[in-house]
């Protein structure tokens, strides 16, 4: 399932998707965090190997952005990677405590490099998931803002598996055995499994989006 942005922002029509349109930076690997928290030397050393990679990815959704431009598309949204490092399946490791400093800054290289590359381009807005998600789960238990503090679990998740190779919803040979288990109330928890918000956790990020990407949608 693609990390994306649920809401109340409605969908185009059929006959509207050449008008409109959102590109995912959903990419996967392996590490995230803001650059400003590490030393400079060790910045480098740890970057090094991905820079490449992350250049061309930029560089192709670029690419991809004005190909819909060129079609007619008058309105293009890509999103921007979200902070994976906050994610269960990466806080696990330090039983849901802390985001992982390492996961969290390919993100943010990313995420600077996506701006690079979509700042002279018109009619383009990127919908920035990595704010939304840090102003929600970087933050101690009853700190924050409002929206952070309806949360009671931030970095742990509502759906577990009971193997730690498992996944939410998995059953066993039969269909009565389940192997995993569920939170009593969801809308306490922003993740609901190793990866995706819950419901509660969505409705957070979508109270942070919606009114730039209104603007952003509402512009001549």
């Amino acid at each position: 399932m693609p990390m994306g942005f649920r809401g109340r922002i409605p969908r185009p029509a059929a006959s509207q998707t050449t008008r409109s349109s959102r590109i995912s930076s959903q990419q996967c690997w392996g590490w995230r965090k803001p650059l400003q928290h590490m030393p400079v030397q060790r910045r480098k050393l740890a970057t090094r190997p991905i820079n490449a990679y992350i250049g061309k990815v930029t560089k192709e959704m670029a690419a991809n952005v004005e190909q819909l431009l060129k079609l007619g598309v008058t309105k293009v949204l890509v999103n921007n990677l979200h902070p994976v490092g906050c994610t269960p399946s990466q806080t696990r490791t330090n039983n849901y405590t802390t985001c992982d400093i390492f996961e969290n800054l390919g993100a943010s290289i990313h995420n600077n490099n996506l701006k690079q590359v979509m700042t002279t381009k018109k009619n383009v807005h990127i919908v920035d998931l990595y704010t939304t998600f840090i102003n929600i789960v970087d933050h101690v238990p009853g700190k924050g803002s409002e929206l952070s503090k309806q949360f009671k679990r931030k970095l742990s998740l509502c759906c577990e598996s009971l193997d730690s190779k498992g996944y939410c919803g998995q059953q066993g040979v039969l269909s009565t055995e389940l192997l995993y288990a569920v939170c009593d109330k969801s809308n306490k928890f922003f993740y609901w499994d190793y990866m995706h918000p819950t419901h509660a956790g969505w409705e957070a990020v979508m109270k942070q989006l919606e009114k730039p990407l209104r603007e952003f949608l509402d512009q001549d």
